[in-house]
């Protein structure tokens, strides 16, 4: 009874966990909000259709500036031949970068030399000169300030170059986790139930051919597919940090000083505030108080009488007449 109760116990905390893993998701933007962002892509011959797709994708955004960087057959152990980490810093200095498309592996699966030693792919000694050269890069973009999406290698026709591309996305996706930056899953999207699709539904819903003869390349659709995977992450993304900002103040209502109702005038101080825009703007109102009602019928509109009569308001006096008393003994 009690191993039963054991077992039923473990059964419920396997099932929980992972529930509270997702939980602890952050709402935290992934970026502050700005009137405009420079998105840049970098990477190999794959980026640059990527590049293309997204450009139409953002056609009438006026939110994102667009630019990037790509070398055909250029990759990450390969440094002899292109090295990106080399080449960021200058990429860097002359392009202010926020927000960073990283398409970057499939030339990837082989040998990476150290000096005069070489590694063979996807040895132990591999995985660790690999791993350094992504997070080197990863670490750069960061500290320029960049928001990093990294793409994941797309499923590709040869079953072992597949093989290849599912081992150097495995590393870039421990690695973007590592670093906190996004990671944009491609492969359930751009597959047939895991396997290699030439053919799939565009973003439009069309059901199109999205893959070049090679195997390996995306047409203008495909691209406009892959695009579209990582513009909703970006478009989210934005959406949360302009929601994270804080509301404009607004202005208080100006305080009046019309705060008691003159005697005799039988009106609210918001009412006379609301007759009296100017000094005698409008008609007067009429007098609550009977005797002072028919006062306010013989003045002459423009003044003391009819300010004293018809308002209430105290005459002010003018210097030498009999009542002025301010030089009275």
């Amino acid at each position: 009874m009690i191993r039963r109760l054991l077992i039923l116990i473990a059964a419920i905390f396997a099932v929980a966990l992972p529930a509270a893993a997702q939980g602890t998701k952050s709402d935290k933007p992934y970026f502050v909000a700005k009137e405009v962002y420079q998105l840049f892509v970098i990477g190999d011959s794959l980026a640059a259709g990527l590049w293309s797709g997204v450009s139409r994708q953002i056609e009438n955004d006026d939110r994102i500036s667009l630019n990037g960087r790509y070398k055909e057959d250029s990759g990450l152990s390969r440094p002899e031949y292109y090295d990106w980490n080399g080449a960021l810093p200058k990429i860097l200095a002359s392009n202010k970068i926020d927000i960073a498309i990283v398409m970057i592996g499939s030339n990837d699966a082989q040998a990476i030399r150290d000096g005069q030693a070489r590694y063979a792919f996807d040895t132990p000694e591999w995985r660790q000169a690999y791993v350094k050269q992504v997070d080197r890069l990863m670490a750069s973009l960061k500290a320029a300030g960049a928001a990093v999406y990294w793409m994941e290698m797309p499923p590709m026709q040869a079953a072992k170059y597949d093989g290849a591309m599912k081992v150097i996305s495995s590393i870039h996706e421990q690695r973007a986790q590592a670093a906190g930056i996004r990671f944009i899953a491609t492969r359930a999207d751009l597959s047939d139930k895991g396997k290699y699709a030439e053919s799939g539904f565009d973003p439009a819903g069309e059901f199109v051919r999205m893959r070049s003869r090679d195997g390996v390349h995306f047409l203008r659709e495909g691209n406009n597919k892959l695009a579209s995977l990582v513009m909703a992450a970006i478009n989210a993304d934005i959406d949360t940090a302009v929601a994270a900002e804080p509301a404009e103040p607004t202005e208080p209502p100006p305080e009046t000083a019309v705060n008691q109702t003159p005697p005799g005038s039988g009106l609210t101080g918001a009412e006379i505030l609301a007759h009296a825009k100017g000094d005698f703007a409008g008609p007067l109102p009429t007098p609550a108080d009977p005797a002072m009602a028919q006062l306010a019928k013989t003045t002459k509109p423009g003044t003391d009488a009819a300010r004293l009569f018809g308002r209430g308001e105290a005459v002010t006096v003018k210097p030498g007449r009999f009542d002025d008393v301010s030089t009275a003994q």
